[in-house]
């Protein structure tokens, strides 16, 4: 497999002490990962794990990851993990097992630090430039794995197969976009980190978060049912703003024109996150009567008097179109 800085996949190493002995490669197969995501948004990451046993070895699973540490995975991220294979070991298969916080007085007994400071000391920050500030977080399994290179049957002794494992990996990303590479590790808790008997795999992938200043929910709705608009200002002339109110237009029966222009309490949108929503019925909103038939609509953002708005750019300054969702 090439090998580059923007995905990184290192394998272990012969024992420098036992040249004549080779220990269990560890391998990530693929980390299955976006390459970018709405900042505030739910990512679903899998990490497919391999351990090639050459050796007989036990210890729980350590699985850490590089992250900005403005995400706080360790309270925010869940990791579950799955084996595929290691009933060939003559063990059940571990069925999405939550991996839990290393706990801050566990450190690697290869050198003695906490096992986030091993992580960045032994592995590193991947092509992190420190503009964004990064951590290792580190989970391990409760299932101390038990993995043999070979049995006997029959009287015949036998190679054993590689191991594979799947780590799903859920989080929700920070409010402030962020450029960097996602860093990933895994060793035994009985091993450790070295460079020099390398028992570990690691690997790092670009990733970027952006604000999408636009979006409407639920996925699916018709000009007659309420829906969602939600507003991101960050990358806009309104970024900073303590209030933000919703204006458009409505076109309706044959191309009549109805507007929502000025600031009031109707049209002040609610304070969410680092994000400004309004739920809104089309014919309340701008006043129409119960039987029009709405054909079109579009939005904008302003400011409370007005002087700052913030349209669509992409579609040359116009509102932003909101059409209706297929049923």
């Amino acid at each position: 497999m090439k090998s580059s800085l923007k995905n990184r996949i290192l394998f272990c190493l012969l024992v420098t002490a036992l040249p004549l002995l080779v220990v269990s490669c560890l391998f990530f197969d693929n980390i299955i990962q976006p390459e970018s995501a709405l900042v505030d948004s739910e990512v679903e990451i899998t990490a497919q794990l391999r351990v090639a046993p050459e050796t007989n070895g036990e210890g729980r699973l350590v699985f850490a990851m590089l992250a900005p540490k403005a995400w706080n995975l360790k309270e925010n991220a869940t990791l579950l993990l799955t084996t595929t294979d290691y009933a060939n070991q003559g063990h059940s298969e571990i069925v999405n097992e939550t991996l839990t916080p290393m706990p801050d007085t566990e450190t690697d007994p290869k050198n003695g630090m906490a096992w986030s400071a091993s992580f960045a000391s032994v592995i590193g920050m991947g092509g992190n430039d420190g503009s964004v500030e990064m951590e290792w977080i580190v989970w391990r399994s409760s299932t101390i794995f038990d993995i043999w290179d070979k049995k006997t049957v029959d009287g015949v002794e036998q190679k054993l197969p590689n191991v594979h494992a799947n780590v799903k990996i859920r989080f929700t990303t920070g409010a402030t976009p962020v450029k960097c590479e996602l860093g990933y590790s895994y060793c035994y808790d009985t091993y450790g980190l070295q460079r020099d008997d390398q028992r570990f795999a690691e690997a790092f992938k670009p990733f970027e978060t952006y604000e999408q200043v636009f979006t409407t929910s639920p996925s699916v709705f018709r000009y007659g049912d309420i829906f969602a608009i939600t507003f991101s200002p960050g990358s806009t002339d309104l970024k900073g703003a303590s209030e933000v109110y919703l204006c458009g237009t409505a076109v309706h029966d044959g191309g009549q024109r109805t507007e929502v222009t000025t600031a009031g309490d109707k049209n002040r949108m609610s304070v969410s996150g680092s994000r400004f929503e309004k739920y809104i019925y089309p014919k309340d909103f701008f006043g129409l009567p119960s039987d029009a038939v709405i054909e079109e609509l579009s939005f904008y953002f302003t400011n409370a008097d007005g002087t700052i708005v913030v349209k669509d750019d992409e579609n040359g300054g116009e509102g932003f179109f909101v059409g209706q969702s297929a049923e």
